[in-house]
């Protein structure tokens, strides 16, 4: 199994029990036994998203979990033993946030097996052509619009922006633009007010479409 969690969308107690479980009676509302994403994840991953932002209480109990490969539920005092591979990711500078006290040494270190630094989507530009063509796609059959295609002006300023919100903003500019087309064509009409600015200092291009 492939289970994913999104450490900074939660309060401390409910990540401890999205991650760990709680047996009945553990909290107010704990009407029942719950499985974890630890349990739920036994023989697989466990994608930890935005692992930066976990609070440093529950830090501690997930280098205990990483160290010993079992967890105890919240409320109760019985172990579980559990063979999860954890793939985590973040926004954040960890060793900035190691030396501010913020996220705890040990835990960053046993995290850090490999590495991934993905590039901002700016510097990466040549993948923005690929997404726009995915997100077309995608967003055009949930929002049931018929896309032809977009319009050459149109990419050259999704291709010229800066992205700082990386490939969820450009998924949310499609969006945008797919939402508001009226001719099956995204241009430069379409484009949120964001990217106007861009729009004027575009050098413009042929009318074909893409």
């Amino acid at each position: 199994p492939f289970v994913a969690l999104n450490c900074a969308a939660l309060s401390e107690n409910i990540l401890e029990s999205e991650l760990f479980g709680h047996v009945r009676g553990a909290f107010t509302d704990a009407s029942a036994d719950r499985v974890g994403k630890f349990e739920f994840a036994n023989g697989g991953t466990l994608f930890l998203d935005e692992v930066g932002d976990m609070p440093l209480a529950t830090q501690i109990k997930l280098l205990r979990v990483l160290e010993n490969n079992e967890i105890t539920r919240v409320g109760s005092n019985e172990t579980i033993k559990v063979n999860v591979r954890i793939v985590s990711a973040t926004n954040r500078n960890l060793e900035d946030q190691v030396a501010a006290g913020t996220f705890r040494s040990d835990l960053y270190h046993r995290l850090k097996v490999i590495t991934i630094n993905l590039p901002r989507l700016a510097e990466r530009s040549q993948d923005i052509p690929l997404l726009i063509e995915h997100f077309i796609k995608q967003l055009g059959k949930r929002h049931h619009k018929q896309i032809k295609g977009i319009s050459t002006a149109a990419r050259r300023v999704l291709m010229a922006y800066d992205w700082p919100g990386n490939v969820r903003q450009l998924r949310n500019v499609i969006e945008s633009m797919v939402v508001v087309d009226y001719d099956g064509v995204l241009d430069l009409d379409d484009l949120p007010s964001e990217l106007t600015g861009v729009a004027e200092t575009v050098p413009a291009g042929d009318a074909h479409d893409l």
